[in-house]
């Protein structure tokens, strides 16, 4: 992409932006993907091109056995599709492996896989032992490698933003040596200080930094705000993920559909077959809210309203809490649990 390709789709992000809440779905759709291209154009590291042999950065090309391969499962991407891969095999028998897969070389007669997994798993369904791989055969500071790995995934146009969450998470693990439950909650922690929500403690302001510079050199997301409000697309239903990964809702209709997924509706009506109305008329998001609470059992929509609003401020309050320590969050948590079993 030119330079001048690159400032028209920043001029076009800018100006859906300025519809703020007023923008509608299909101009929000639009706005996801200019900003997956932005996104892509502006990576530190270009996905797979640097590893073709025409690259500056030009490697032999080796037959590697595909069972001294080791693929590790964090920055594997869900949802492989075998058919897919059946697809991807019969092109492969056709006109041969297009570009090598990429490997590191361990020292010990394996080799770990930075990309190419759908690659390796067609080569192996059309029963071949062997697969043309570019081997780095320097040693790959583990910084650097979990970058690269980072940046072959998440800057492939198919990858979801379920598995982009997913391996960024995964990264800041590798990179801060912390638990990702504890990562999830220095995010929110950083995301409310950044608001001027909350003060922090000395260890969030000590780590602070360095979780800037994370999201400053992977540029997957642009900041903390950004990666903060994707993260309940972790505890969505794969359905839900999949209309999402398919363009047809955008993240915040995938918000309301993953708050009325496990309700209970009139006339034995089923979750699917709403959504098939709200998609079919084009609903807004606040027009599925409603279509949804006329749906419900009646004698539970006032108790729903009411309990929806308390968790929604409950769950304001939990973030915040987050600022504590760890034994007055838990004697918070508790009482806010004690005083929501209430109304339920």
């Amino acid at each position: 992409m030119t330079i001048e390709e690159l400032k028209e789709i920043e001029k076009k992000i800018a100006q859906l932006e300025k519809q703020g809440k007023n923008i509608s779905t299909s101009n929000r759709i639009k706005l996801k993907k200019l900003q997956k291209s932005r996104d892509k154009a502006k990576s530190p590291i270009e996905a797979s091109a640097i590893f073709v042999p025409n690259s500056e950065h030009r490697e032999e090309i080796r037959a590697i056995e595909i069972n001294k391969i080791i693929m590790p499962e964090f920055n594997d991407r869900t949802g492989i599709d075998n058919q897919k891969i059946e697809s991807l095999a019969k092109s492969i028998s056709k006109n041969g492996l297009i570009q090598p897969i990429v490997l590191m070389e361990n020292g010990d007669g394996t080799f770990t896989k930075i990309s190419g997994r759908r690659r390796i798993l067609a080569t192996q369904h059309n029963g071949e032992r062997v697969i043309s791989a570019i081997v780095k055969k320097e040693k790959i500071a583990p910084i650097d490698f979990n970058m690269l790995v980072l940046h072959e995934n998440t800057q492939r146009e198919d990858l979801s933003i379920y598995d982009k969450v997913r391996f960024m998470l995964e990264f800041i693990q590798n990179e801060l040596d912390i638990d990702q439950s504890e990562i999830k909650k220095i995010l929110y922690q950083l995301n409310n200080f950044q608001r001027g929500a909350i003060k922090v403690n000395d260890k969030i302001k000590e780590i602070a930094p360095r979780v800037e510079t994370i999201f400053e050199d992977t540029q997957v997301f642009s900041s903390v705000r950004h990666l903060v409000k994707y993260l309940p697309i972790l505890d969505m239903d794969i359905y839900i993920r999949e209309l999402l990964d398919s363009s047809k809702i955008t993240f915040g209709m995938a918000l309301v559909f993953n708050q009325y997924q496990s309700k209970t509706y009139i006339d034995n009506l089923s979750f699917d077959m709403i959504v098939t109305d709200i998609l079919a008329q084009q609903m807004s998001i606040n027009e599925a809210k409603k279509y949804f609470q006329s749906k419900l059992l009646k004698e539970k929509v006032e108790k729903t309203l009411v309990i929806n609003k308390i968790e929604n401020n409950l769950s304001n309050i939990k973030k915040i809490s987050l600022s504590l320590n760890t034994e007055l969050q838990k004697e918070l948590n508790n009482k806010l649990e004690i005083i929501l079993g209430k109304y339920r």
